[in-house]
């Protein structure tokens, strides 16, 4: 019996013995390789913003002038801004500015008008062209000119000179036609850029010819607005047939 009790007894234990089950979860897999993780790289940083634009005072304060004077100076705001090559400007930006010219003349008595446009520039060379005409109320005398000139030093020089070759026809009463090639050489002294200038010409028409006529002029220009200025001539013609001086005064006109 006690055999019997034994076993009863250890069978109630197994069937009321509590049962475990191990369930195995399955871990994500990753797409990376080893070396795909060992080439990879930390984020970098996003770029800094842009440096904001220094204010008028912030300028002002680095060149070491008064706020006011850089406000009220639109040159010198463009210079802080883009500063200027000097030596480029000084060689392709010219001191003198093409224009118009009309005006009263007077010879031996004898007033006339002329009308004439000056130092027209070909492209962005030193090359100009010029073209003038002149004629006297009195009939007397009519002539006009046809001019190129090369401006040999910098544009930007005080002080140039000009070679020039063209052509010319005078025609006097009483003497034979002058016409033919003008050769000669102009000097030009600018006192204030593109508002006052000395000029100073000698040129040769027809030379070798019979009628060679030698012109020399010395003239003057002051400006009196932006766009106009006052102009002053005077000539000396030599001819083996006549010899006279001429006058001008006028208005110019900037272009």
């Amino acid at each position: 019996s006690s055999l019997i009790f034994s076993l009863g007894f250890t069978s109630g234990l197994c069937f009321f013995a509590p049962s475990y089950t191990l369930t195995a979860t399955a871990l994500p897999q990753s797409n990376l390789s080893v070396s795909d993780l060992a080439q990879s790289k930390p984020t970098q940083p996003s770029s800094a913003q842009p440096k904001p634009k220094p204010t008028l005072t912030e300028q002002a304060a680095e060149v070491g002038i008064e706020p006011a004077l850089l406000e009220n100076s639109p040159v010198l705001r463009r210079w802080l801004q883009s500063p200027p090559d000097l030596m480029q400007d000084i060689q392709h930006t010219p001191v003198f500015s093409p224009h118009i010219r009309t005006g009263i003349t007077s010879r031996n008595n004898d007033l006339g008008v002329e009308a004439s446009i000056e130092d027209v520039f070909v492209g962005q060379t030193p090359f100009t062209l010029s073209g003038s005409y002149q004629t006297e109320f009195a009939g007397r005398e009519q002539s006009f000119a046809l001019q190129m000139r090369y401006y040999t030093l910098p544009l930007g020089s005080y002080f140039n000179v000009a070679p020039t070759v063209g052509y010319r026809q005078i025609n006097l009463t009483q003497q034979p036609q002058v016409s033919g090639v003008d050769l000669g050489l102009q000097g030009v002294l600018v006192l204030s850029p593109h508002a006052a200038d000395l000029r100073l010409g000698q040129t040769f028409t027809a030379p070798g010819a019979a009628t060679e006529t030698g012109i020399t002029t010395i003239a003057a220009s002051y400006a009196i607005t932006t766009t106009i200025r006052l102009h002053s001539r005077v000539e000396w013609r030599r001819n083996p047939g006549f010899y006279d001086q001429r006058f001008a005064m006028g208005f110019e006109i900037r272009l």
